[in-house]
């Protein structure tokens, strides 16, 4: 007979080697959806719509859809070429600003039905949404909230009709990854087909829980994009950087520092998250493979460099979001060769990147482990959902690779197991170099989904991770070494052509500061800018005029101004007036105008002019600015209309 005392002591040994239970997530985690969209990476943005034929980037909802009309559309080419880049997903602009539907929609007459294309029996999302089937890659939906053409819009009849024109999207084309929330709302438009403004509050209007309970019935694997998610959140600019920490999880403020209405938007924390936040809401970097994000012919030469492309990716995927790329189709209804071949060269350096994990066959030694079922050499067994982890007590630890030799690289990837939420505050990382160790990253922040680290090129026999600072237990699911291919090409975005030089040029302005002379706008030097006076303090704010004398009459197409290029929205010029002379005295009919989307995106705007306009004199009058009162100008130039 076994004693009791002896079965005790037979049972303790084995105790020893019972599995460790996994560490409790820490805080916000991702929901399904989040962890699926985390999968994606990289996707693309298809703008295209009435505007790739009027030139515009906003249309303001009175085009005529008969304008709508691509002579050669491919959507496989289209599809196929974003596929070969490497893109998981494409999402198309069902609906713009001006309220022009992409497909033929019982809510509206201004669709497709009414365009020429395919003689009104035509359907773009489904188009794209068969050949993202058949490309192997998913769809999306952009849905514009703001219609510039709907009579309805800013009263609650609006709401429904919008929400009528998802459950058109929701439930007709097949699944759906994303639906996609635009942040641009109100102002002015054509609606019902008389010019108006329709003010609306952003934060109550469109009851945006109501529409996402909608948006989960139909589609509940779908991530769920706006400013403040509530799946995926902007990353608060148009320029497809995160920040550096860019935490995983967000905590919505509003503008009296409590909690934000849904709809609410604060750039600022957008761009890094917020640590420890109330909930997991990863950041989504938008940016246009153009200075515009419809086609625009002068902006063939103007395609980033494969070598943008790839430092876009470190900056949103490698630090913990994704990269939103648009590659808007031309008039055609084709990728621009100038754009397959950037995208060409991007895909051909990120094959190159990441064609060899160099910590292969490394040994993986750590300061600290849970247990059998988290030892460290989990972090390069190439499974996110196996980790390295520490016990509950155990918030600083390290972690440290032999390599079978001394291996070039000059990347590292670190991942979490982000199912149990964001927990690495700071590290640092050394390398042995000839016996020698030596510091190599000495400021990492946050890690979640993943970072990617850029350092100098080293040629080391052993890498060290030291976790300086974790919330709890660290969970890392991958520590991995790369080589960042040299040479990618770096052909960025040329000068227009076209544009004159400003050799012998004058120029005034009806009001200008000693600092910040008129003179600035015309010196070829982006960082310097025309600025007036704060008219809050009782002095000049808009209207404001600029007037160049450009030395000798000349043909003209088009005018150039580029905003303030310093990183502030402040006194950036969204309405103007522009009038052109032969004389200086006799001046033109006044041509008004808006830039659209200029404070998300502050690149260099382009006026066409009408056919056939000589002069020597052009007026530029500010009409409007963003939050200041004082008006500013960082450069302004002019296209001759012979070299258009």
């Amino acid at each position: 007979m076994i004693r009791i005392s002896q079965l005790v002591s037979f049972l303790m040994p084995l105790a020893a080697f019972a599995a460790e239970p996994a560490p409790l997530p820490y805080k916000g985690v991702p929901n399904e959806a989040q962890l699926a969209w985390h999968e994606l990476e990289t996707y693309a943005f298809v703008h295209f719509t009435t505007n790739t034929f009027t030139g515009k980037e906003w249309g303001f909802g009175d085009e005529d859809p008969a304008i709508f009309n691509p002579t050669d559309f491919d959507a496989d080419q289209i599809v196929g070429t974003l596929a070969k880049a490497g893109m998981k997903g494409v999402i198309l602009t069902c609906k713009h600003h001006d309220g022009f539907c992409m497909w033929p929609s019982k809510t509206t007459e201004h669709d497709i039905a009414a365009s020429p294309w395919k003689n009104g029996k035509g359907d773009m999302v489904k188009e794209f949404s068969e050949a993202a089937k058949r490309q192997g890659i998913r769809f999306g939906v952009y849905l514009s909230p703001w219609d510039r053409n709907s009579p309805d819009y800013g009263s609650d009849r609006y709401v429904e009709v919008y929400r009528e024109q998802l459950r058109e999207l929701l439930n007709g084309y097949g699944p759906v990854f994303t639906v996609w929330h635009d942040g641009a709302n109100g102002g002015d438009g054509f609606y019902g087909g008389k010019r108006g403004k329709r003010s609306i509050d952003r934060t109550s209007y469109y009851d945006w829980p109501r529409t996402w309970e909608m948006v989960r019935k139909l589609q509940p694997t779908a991530a769920i994009f706006s400013d403040v998610g509530p799946d995926v959140r902007w990353i608060g600019n148009e320029r497809g950087m995160a920040g550096y920490p860019c935490w995983a999880t967000y905590s919505p403020v509003g503008p009296d520092g409590g909690a934000a209405a849904p709809g609410h938007v604060r750039e600022r924390e957008g761009t890094t998250g917020t640590v420890d936040g109330t909930q997991w809401l990863t950041g989504e970097c938008d940016v246009s493979i153009r200075p515009g994000w419809f086609w625009h012919e002068e902006e063939n030469s103007k395609v980033r460099s494969p070598k943008n492309l790839l430092d876009l990716y470190f900056n949103s995927v490698g630090h913990g979001a994704s990269f939103l790329l648009n590659v808007p189709p031309d008039r055609r209804g084709r990728i621009n060769e100038a754009d397959v071949a950037a995208l060409e060269g991007y895909k051909k350096a990120l094959d190159a990147l990441f064609s060899k994990n160099l910590a292969e066959g490394a040994k993986v030694s750590a300061s600290s482990v849970r247990g059998p079922d988290f030892d460290a050499a989990k972090v390069l067994d190439d499974d996110k959902a196996s980790y390295w982890a520490t016990p509950d007590n155990v918030t600083k630890a390290t972690l440290e690779l032999t390599l079978p030799e001394a291996r070039t690289f000059s990347v590292v990837r670190l991942r979490e197991a982000i199912r149990l939420g964001q927990r690495v505050r700071r590290f640092s990382l050394s390398v042995r170099e000839q016996g020698q160790w030596v510091p190599w990253i000495a400021d990492g922040s946050s890690i979640g989904a993943q970072t990617l680290l850029r350092g100098k090129r080293v040629t080391a026999d052993a890498v060290r991770l030291e976790l300086l600072e974790c919330a709890a237990c660290p969970c890392l699911s991958e520590f991995s070494l790369w080589l960042e291919p040299e040479g990618v090409p770096d052909h960025l975005a040329k000068r227009n052509p076209g544009e004159l030089s400003k050799d012998g040029w004058s120029v005034t302005a009806s009001f200008e500061t000693a600092d910040h002379p008129a003179k600035h706008a015309i010196d070829g030097d982006p960082r310097t800018f025309w600025c007036t006076h704060d008219a809050v303090k009782g002095e000049q704010g808009p209207p404001q005029s600029l007037t160049l004398d450009l030395g000798r009459e000349q043909a003209l197409a088009a005018l150039l101004f580029l905003p303030r290029q310093d990183g502030t929205p402040h006194a950036v010029v969204d309405r103007y007036r522009l009038e052109w002379s032969r004389d200086g005295k006799d001046w033109s009919k006044p041509l008004e105008g808006e830039f659209s989307n200029i404070r998300a995106n502050p690149v260099e705007q382009r006026v066409a002019l009408p056919p056939d306009v000589k002069a020597r004199y052009v007026r530029f009058t500010a009409l409007g600015v963003l939050e200041k009162n004082n008006v500013t100008m960082a450069e302004i130039g002019v296209i001759a209309a012979d070299k258009r």
